[in-house]
């Protein structure tokens, strides 16, 4: 090893400077400053000289003795043997004894002229010093430096058994010498070891003293500047780290890291590693594999944690580990399966705050915690949702920052909802509620309202953020703890459709919710009508069903609005039978088309059960009259043997309408099943055909009485004037007169012989003369008119003759047979 000297001290006319170098190079003047006495000697001070230093500068490292030049031309000067050698060649030097021994034991033993020296530095056997341990904890104790020692003597025993202890990289930097006090250390590197008079550790008051009296390390590093710990494990690691140990303090860290490795493998232990780790090598591709070996133990044990080892990894930047992906993906998998047990609200809201807060936690961790409860929430597992109304009532923070994140899922809203406790122990809800509404999860907010206000003011606060008429989950979770008459309440106060609805829903459970209901406003009606459209049965639900229908009926005639909706749900129930309804005839007008023929199809079948039950029923208006014809009721009615003749006479006289076919038929089928008319029936049935005028039923009638019926005849005789001469004489209904008779008998001759008495020599035939007849210029009508007179006052042939001839012209007429046999024509024999 090549070594350079240099001496300095006195210089005429200069001061302090260098006086003999065995070298050129720039190094042996730069230094000079450096190896003069650090400040003035304190007064008092004597037992300073003489005293060995030690500092590295550029590329060389300078060892050197200083004394206490007395033969200066002035006071406090020094002398220094200094040697200058390579830094590197330095570092690799394991013991400073045999160099210490080659400076100059005295001021009269400095060379007078300097060589370049070749060392061979070899190792020695060394007892160590008496006070290395109490150096090593004062250098290890990570306070002010440097490191003070009392009193120069020995310090270079000290030194060396230090500089043994020490490893290449530290030697580097490591220096030491004398030094008055704090004021003096003002060079870089700082020294790290000083030695200083006994006199003067009053002024060392904030910097370590080493103890001589210590027996035992206080730390691991401490052991190792001692020589009692094997320093290499701990370089290897570093080497496998990439890095070189230029500190005491990283030498600590990795020391822990080593020994943190070492031990037991634990989660305290590997996240500690970690954090070391990250700290001591920040470039990824450095020490891979044993970084890549570190997470991998770690990350095994993830799914064995809970949320209070999760909390500490949230400052885990891990910049210098390259494979970070399957940590962070264990951590969001273990936050997705945690239990979100009551007793971890603690700790489980501090995590969800710290998620989403970048002052709080890095970004690896908040994007795994967030991921990790997003991926829980979409669970069907309650607990996390339970856990979230727990978080809300303790920490707005964690309500807030878990709702911001969780997916904006219709189903995960509707978990949440449902987990909603029934009272929500939170002394202002207003921000909770922004969160939510923040998210437009407006059945949660609905569920929150209802867990912290009464109803109808849970109602009035959703209805002023839910407006949308499609959307009712929002209010009807408002409402989850009303009442089905709170319900109503809401509904009849606010008026929404929606509330509506949900009353509707109700009272197809609770009917008694409408027992009250009058429709004397538009909303009673709607939730009436929405109600029976969702459960017919509800038409009857108002104690007095028909009085609320009449008040609807009332406010339409008087052209008031009313709720369509209702008039069409009561359509098809009983109510729509407005039979008894006193203003029903200007209802029909008023009424909706689409709806108004099933209030008269209604209507007509109760007016059908009036009309069989009282003897007086109101006629119907014509609409009315319309659908009881059109009714398949009414033939019901006409054909049922437990309904009264009269009635169904009666019924049939109050529809002007009736067709006289369908008169005919029902009588054809009546007369079949009742045997015997009385005669009050009889004449109501002649009456009514009498009144219409009906020709055909009044024939029909006569031919039933030929049919042996003469419980007929009472009804006959009153529409006897609809039947012809011959039916009435014929059924003997009524008596003709001699007049009537020989009119009729005229009538017949002309219709039978058009062209008079002589047509086909008829009256000849008869035993009469045709001279006797009027002539031909006449019309047959005239002819026969003349020639009967002639017969019924006693001309030639006579009626008998006559007819006898016609009877026998038209054997099948029944009209000349009745003439024939009546005395009034033919007379008595």
């Amino acid at each position: 090893m090549r070594v350079e000297q240099a001496v300095y001290g006195e210089v005429s006319g200069r001061g302090h400077g260098l006086r003999a170098s065995s070298t050129d190079a720039p190094i042996a003047a730069t230094i000079a400053s450096k190896l003069d006495l650090p400040d003035v000697v304190p007064i008092g001070v004597q037992t300073w000289s003489p005293f060995v230093r030690g500092f590295p500068i550029d590329e060389h490292y300078v060892l050197a003795r200083t004394f206490l030049d007395s033969s200066a031309s002035r006071g406090g000067m020094v002398l220094t043997h200094a040697l200058i050698i390579s830094l590197n060649d330095m570092c690799e030097v394991s013991s400073l004894a045999m160099l210490f021994g080659r400076l100059a034991p005295s001021v009269t033993d400095c060379p007078g002229s300097m060589v370049t020296l070749e060392l061979n530095t070899l190792d020695s056997s060394h007892e160590p010093a008496a006070d290395l341990i109490g150096t090593a904890n004062a250098l290890t104790a990570q306070e002010l430096a440097p490191v003070v020692r009392l009193s120069a003597g020995g310090f270079e025993h000290l030194v060396d058994s230090l500089w043994r202890n020490l490893w290449p990289a530290l030697r580097r930097t490591f220096a030491f010498r004398l030094s008055f006090g704090p004021n003096d250390i003002v060079e870089q590197p700082l020294p790290a070891l000083v030695c200083t008079p006994e006199q003067l550790q009053a002024r060392w008051t904030k910097h370590r003293i080493v103890k001589p009296g210590d027996k035992t390390p206080e730390s691991e590093i401490a052991r190792v500047l001692c020589g009692l710990r094997d320093l290499r494990p701990i370089l290897a690691l570093a080497a496998e780290l990439g890095l070189e140990v230029h500190t005491l303090k990283e030498l600590a860290k990795l020391e822990r890291l080593h020994t943190l490795l070492s031990d037991r493998v634990s989660f305290d232990n590997l996240l500690t590693a970690m954090r070391l780790t990250d700290g001591l090598s920040s470039q990824p591709t450095l020490g891979a594999g044993i970084k890549d070996k570190i997470i991998g133990r770690f990350t095994a044990l993830i799914p064995g944690i809970g949320c209070k080892q999760l909390l500490p990894m949230r400052n885990l930047a891990l910049t210098g580990f390259a494979n970070t992906a399957l940590l962070w993906s264990a951590v969001e998998l273990r936050v997705s399966n945690l239990n979100f047990a009551p007793v971890d609200d603690s700790d489980l809201t501090e995590m969800a705050a710290a998620s989403v807060d970048e002052d709080l936690a890095f970004p690896s961790w908040r994007a795994a915690v967030t991921a990790g409860l997003s991926t829980a929430a979409r669970r069907d597992n309650p607990a996390i949702f339970q856990a979230i109304w727990r978080w809300a009532e303790n920490s707005q923070a964690a309500f807030d920052a878990v709702i911001d994140f969780l997916p904006a899922d219709a189903a995960v809203e509707q978990r949440l909802t449902k987990e909603v406790p029934r009272k929500l122990h939170v002394t202002n809800h207003a921000p909770l509620l922004s969160s939510l509404l923040k998210k437009r999860w407006l059945t949660a907010y609905g569920a929150l309202l209802a867990s912290t206000l009464p109803p109808l003011d849970a109602a009035a606060q959703q209805l002023k953020v839910d407006r949308d008429p499609d959307q009712s989950a929002g209010l009807r979770s408002a409402l989850r703890y009303a009442s089905p008459s709170q319900a109503l309440e809401c509904a009849l106060k606010y008026t929404d459709l929606r509330l509506v609805e949900l009353c509707a829903g109700l009272a197809a459970t609770y009917p008694e919710i409408l027992s009250n209901i009058r429709c004397e406003n538009i909303t009673e009606q709607k939730v009436w009508g929405a109600a029976i459209s969702k459960s017919s049965s509800l038409w009857n639900a108002p104690s007095n069903a028909i009085c609320a229908r009449d008040t609807v009926l009332a406010q339409l005639v008087e052209g008031r609005h009313v709720e369509t909706g209702l008039l069409e749900a009561l359509a098809h129930t009983p109510l729509a039978d407005l039979s008894a309804v006193p203003e029903r005839a200007r209802l029909w007008s008023s009424l909706p088309i689409s709806q108004r023929e099933y209030y008269l199809q209604a209507t007509a079948i109760g007016w059908l059960n009036v009309a069989v039950r009282e003897s007086v029923i109101t006629p119907p208006e014509a609409p009315l009259e319309c659908a009881i014809i059109a009714s398949l009721s009414l033939k019901s009615v006409l054909e049922k043997s437990s309904v009264t003749v009269a009635a169904r006479v009666s019924i049939i006289s109050l529809l002007p309408s009736f067709l006289e076919d369908v008169f005919i038929s029902w009588l054809s089928n009546l007369l079949k099943n009742v045997r015997t008319l009385s005669h009050t029936d009889s004449e109501q049935l002649g009456s009514l055909v009498a009144s219409r005028r009906w020709e055909r039923a009044a024939k029909n009638l006569s031919e039933r009485f030929a049919d042996h019926r003469p419980d007929l005849m009472p009804g006959l005789r009153l529409c006897a004037d609809l039947l012809n001469f011959y039916t009435r004489w014929m059924l003997g209904i009524s008596k003709p007169s001699d007049r009537e008779k020989w009119d009729e008998f005229e009538k017949e001759a002309c219709e039978l012989y058009p062209r008079g008495p002589d047509s086909d020599e008829l009256w000849s035939r008869a035993g009469g003369k045709n001279a006797d007849l009027p002539g031909q210029p006449q019309n047959g009508a005239t002819r026969w008119h003349t020639a009967l007179n002639s017969i019924r006052y006693g001309g030639r042939p006579t009626a008998r003759e006559l007819l006898k001839v016609m009877c026998n012209d038209f054997p099948v007429n029944e009209k000349l047979r009745l003439y024939i046999r009546d005395v009034d024509i033919i007379g008595r024999r």
